[in-house]
């Protein structure tokens, strides 16, 4: 069988607010509007990596085009980080009265401006976003590929509820989410922000946002990496640290037998190429207006650089 006549399923990264580039990339992949709505060619499905909101010009209209086309049954989409960020946003804390499972700092605010100016005059339609967002799975197992935001990390996947092939956390597990020591808590930090290091004494960087970070983003899909610079991910280069040196700890990395992996929230540049030949990060930094990258799997299971196509943020 010609693999090129296989279901086309295709990975798409995170959105950010960024409707427009959507719509495009979408157009350019050939998916119409047809019949009053978007139809994609044959029986493509999308996969939606999650990050839907916040930053761009556009969260509402990015989450109403996702829902649309998950509602028809052309696409699915895993849970990201700013999707829970934003329930938990709006969720009161049962535990101190007046307080929000996630803290509105300053901080906080800044980072779901974008998405709460979106929903200013419609606390309605905002009640029904969060809603849906409860609804997304944190991980995905299709066929002959897995999808997760940020981590596939099989320990913490066990931890939420199982269905089909799709992890949940369950509707009354998300205050548990939230407080540090639980096991819902740990699950969530690992497989939608990934796992994260302890720098070194006196070792820092400056994040994208400008704020210095004492812990780096783990490079999970590294099989037994043997220096700093192999184990760890930084969008600078830290002070106090030399990226040359031997890391301390054995990670064994994603197996290299696995199925393809996709997942987003690296905010990566440059040339765009798998991770390893069975992962792949298709998170290129549209949310700060580089590009809205996917990726057309077609049962592969070492990736190809020549099946991602990128679309330039409009």
């Amino acid at each position: 069988m010609n693999r090129d006549s296989r279901q086309e399923t295709i990975f798409i990264g995170d959105i950010h607010g960024q409707a427009e580039t959507l719509k495009a990339l979408l157009e350019a992949l050939g998916w119409k509007q047809r019949d009053g709505r978007l139809r994609g060619p044959g029986n493509a499905q999308l996969v939606f990596v999650g990050d839907l909101i916040d930053r761009g010009p556009s969260s509402r209209e990015t989450v109403d085009i996702v829902r649309e086309l998950i509602e028809h049954d052309n696409a699915r989409c895993v849970l990201g980080n700013h999707e829970y960020n934003a329930v938990q946003y709006h969720t009161p804390d049962p535990e101190r009265p007046g307080q929000y499972l996630r803290e509105h700092s300053d901080k906080n605010f800044e980072q779901h401006e974008a998405f709460l100016e979106d929903y200013a005059h419609d606390p309605t339609g905002l009640k029904d976003t969060l809603a849906w967002f409860r609804t997304l799975p944190v991980a995905i197992e299709g066929d002959g590929w897995r999808c997760v935001h940020a981590c596939w990390d099989d320990r913490e996947i066990e931890k939420l509820t199982g269905q089909d092939d799709a992890w949940y956390l369950g509707e009354d597990r998300w205050i548990a989410a939230a407080q540090p020591g639980q096991p819902e808590y740990r699950a969530i930090e690992i497989l939608t922000k990934g796992p994260e290091w302890k720098l070194p004494k006196d070792a820092s960087f400056l994040d994208k946002g400008n704020h210095r970070r004492t812990k780096a983003r783990v490079q999970w899909w590294q099989p037994n990496p043997t220096t700093f610079r192999e184990a760890l991910r930084m969008p600078t280069t830290p002070e106090g640290l030399e990226l040359d040196k031997p890391f301390p700890e054995r990670l064994e990395g994603y197996h290299p037998d696995a199925p393809p992996v996709f997942f987003g929230h690296y905010w990566l540049t440059g040339e765009i190429l798998p991770e390893r030949p069975n992962a792949a990060c298709i998170d290129y930094s549209a949310g700060k207006g580089d590009r809205l990258v996917a990726y057309r799997h077609r049962g592969e299971q070492r990736l190809l650089s020549g099946r991602f196509f990128a679309q330039p943020v409009i």
